[in-house]
């Protein structure tokens, strides 16, 4: 079972995470900054950081600091836990 933490960092003053296990969203949390996000929605999911597989951020569009923010924020997770980096793709509708 593959579990994934999804931030997005691009709307000014907001911090959006998503938990999904095997593409099925469990949580969705918006704060007012990253970290609290992903420790908010660790804990309704009642998750610890280390049993996330991946951690990704979206890339846009949006803010360029937010953009910034979200992928060091992820990066970091995934550089201190072994994982691989990945970003998420916008869609247009």
């Amino acid at each position: 079972m593959s579990k994934e933490l999804l931030l997005d960092t691009t709307v000014a003053k907001e911090a959006k995470v998503e938990i999904k296990e095997d593409g099925k969203v469990l949580v969705t949390i918006t704060k007012d900054s990253p970290l609290a996000a992903i420790e908010a929605a660790l804990k309704k999911a009642g998750l610890k950081l280390k049993e996330i597989d991946s951690f990704s951020a979206k890339v846009g569009p949006g803010s360029y600091t937010g953009i910034r923010v979200g992928l060091a924020v992820t990066h970091a997770l995934n550089f201190a836990l072994g994982r691989k980096a990945k970003a998420l793709e916008p869609k247009y509708q």
